[in-house]
């Protein structure tokens, strides 16, 4: 754990396009059942991480055809057992509980004797309630102390009914729901107790329905029908709305605009409602709010971030299976987030959070779990100096999260610098363009570049037409992520008001009346009216103001726009137009 990650501070809110990688929770059900299909498939879009990894190296050890033929692509060809399949051997899946668990019911309908294992963090991770469903169906296996190892001989079991705990987890459910239409009397599953995550059941059920196979999924029950799988020869899977959940958390912090161009709406990941579910906790306000993330398990982190950064207090509940993830992700988080000084209790199923209070840096240590990573990658937008050990952790899911992250940065949303002549909005706009690596453009000297002084076309062709190409020319300015310095002027066109509050982040550069009129003393720069640049000042202000204001995302009062802005940035939340 010598390797950190330190994560720089978001000063503004960024707008970017991202390619997630795919869904491995849809990539793991989809390669399991073309294993079984009987046909040769080829999946496209399984990222490689490392929970696909893992299931795509057991299916092979198991027998089958699979292999990845295209990592870049997601490509992996899966087809049925090989003639020289073995009928022995290890199956090891590192942490990764959804590889083990279905797999685990792979091998209880796969003729030979099999050892699944993991890491030692696997080897404390339950999955016994999955072992006794399988005795009920007559099979042979074994799991130690209620966890990995598990030995299964394997190849007997003819289906029928068999009931499962599914209270710890909904994967013992899916793991069996994936192999029931290869059991010769189908399966029933009648579930002891609440199904944890039943959304991921719902999942599950989906894909069932996607190639072919006959199921009922009720509260109480589970049923497939025997038969085989209609697999097409090539299956696409999804982009992953459980990787998309850090970005949107990160939407509704800092007004930014994150969106990926491979998710699927409607697509049974129980994780594509989360930015409704923000939706509703912002409709609390400041106040007492309870979060049951039973629902969502794997954005139970992300929304503790959200709870530290939101006044209130937020009451995490349904939480208590996420203890057996790839770490004690409550006991981590809560251990974590108190070193950057949260104010939080720890309770059985999650956390009560009193949020809002200034943050300390820390260097975070994840526990080798990918989503504790990017959660604390999402506070480092807000708590200058923190840092993250163990970067590498997010292959287990999201390999690109880190070069994701800096784009994201890059791509803030273009910066609108408005005010008055004189304001120091061109001095300014370099300064920041400079300190945030990003392209400066000042919509006077663009104009000048083509079309002369402002004072020559002004006095040739008049204002309005000025202003006509004005408008054009901060349009195309906005059109890249940016910073733009504006005439002052500028903010008089609807159509340039429009394209400010559309497009972007506005910082108004809010100077007095002497010290603007002390600026433009010696301006070459033509009057608005038969007044001199001086004696029109004040009307020119008194009309403009209102309009600076209502457009303004941040004010900076100058002379201090640098010290200003650096306290600003440090909030990106908190700003409002």
């Amino acid at each position: 754990m010598t390797d950190t990650r330190r994560i720089a501070p978001l000063a503004f809110p960024s707008e970017a396009t991202l390619t997630l990688p795919g869904s491995k929770s849809e990539a793991n059900r989809l390669l399991v059942l073309a294993a079984l299909s009987g046909s040769p498939v080829k999946v496209t879009g399984a990222s490689p991480s490392d929970d696909v990894r893992h299931l795509v190296r057991g299916l092979h050890t198991l027998g089958f055809t699979s292999e990845f033929v295209d990592e870049s692509a997601g490509t992996v060809r899966v087809g049925p057992r090989r003639t020289d399949a073995p009928s022995q051997g290890e199956v090891f899946c590192g942490n990764a509980g959804t590889a083990l668990r279905f797999l685990v019911s792979v091998a209880a309908i796969t003729p030979g004797e099999w050892v699944l294992t993991g890491d030692e963090r696997m080897q404390l991770r339950p999955i016994q309630p999955l072992v006794d469903a399988w005795r009920q169906l007559g099979v042979e296996i074994t799991a130690r102390n209620g966890c990995p190892p598990v030995r299964v001989h394997g190849g007997h079991a003819r289906g029928g009914c068999t009931t499962i705990d599914g209270s710890v987890s909904s994967q013992y459910v899916s793991s069996l729901m994936l192999v029931g239409a290869r059991l010769q009397q189908g399966l029933r599953v009648t579930f002891a107790g609440t199904l944890a995550s039943f959304g991921y059941a719902r999942m599950t059920l989906a894909v069932l329905h996607r190639v072919g196979i006959e199921a009922r999924l009720t509260a109480d029950d589970v049923r497939i029908a025997p038969g085989r799988a209609a697999v097409r020869d090539q299956l696409t899977v999804g982009g992953d709305w459980s990787a998309m959940g850090v970005w949107t958390c990160f939407n509704h912090l800092t007004g930014s605009r994150i969106t990926a161009d491979n998710l699927l709406c409607d697509s049974g990941q129980p994780d594509e409602r989360l930015a409704t579910f923000l939706a509703d906790c912002a409709a609390d306000g400041a106040g007492e709010r309870t979060l049951d993330v039973e629902p969502l398990p794997d954005q139970f982190l992300n929304l503790a971030v959200v709870a530290a950064l939101t006044p209130g207090t937020t009451h995490l509940v349904g939480a208590a299976n996420t203890r057996v993830k790839e770490c004690d992700r409550v006991a981590v988080m809560a251990r974590e987030l108190r070193r950057c000084g949260v104010d939080l209790e720890e309770h059985h199923d999650g956390l009560t959070i009193r949020g809002g209070r200034d943050l300390r840096a820390a260097t975070i240590d994840p526990a080798g779990d990918h989503r504790v990573a990017m959660a604390f990658a999402l506070l480092g937008a807000f708590v200058p100096g923190l840092a993250v050990a163990d970067p590498g952790c997010v292959a287990k899911s999201y390999p690109a999260f880190w070069r994701d992250l800096d784009e994201v940065r890059r791509r803030h949303v273009p910066i609108a610098i408005v005010g008055m002549r004189g304001a120091g909005k061109t001095t300014f706009g370099r300064a920041l363009a400079a300190h945030l690596g990003s392209a400066f453009v000042d919509t006077d000297e663009q104009f000048e570049r083509t079309h002369g002084p402002i004072a020559a076309f002004v006095a040739k062709h008049g204002w309005p037409a000025f202003r006509a190409i004005e408008e054009r020319t901060v349009a195309a300015a906005l059109r890249t992520a940016t910073v733009v310095a504006t005439g002052g002027g500028a903010i008089e066109s609807a159509a340039t008001r429009a394209q400010l509050r559309d497009r972007a982040f506005v910082v108004f550069l809010a100077a007095d009346a002497d010290l603007l009129r002390r600026r433009i003393a010696d301006s070459d720069r033509p009057s608005l009216t038969d007044a001199s640049p001086t004696a029109e000042l004040d009307d020119i202000l008194a009309r403009r103001l209102p309009i600076y204001r209502s457009l303004a995302t941040a004010t900076i009062h100058v002379p201090n726009p640098v010290q200003t802005t650096t306290r600003h940035a440090k909030t990106p939340g908190n700003t409002t137009r």
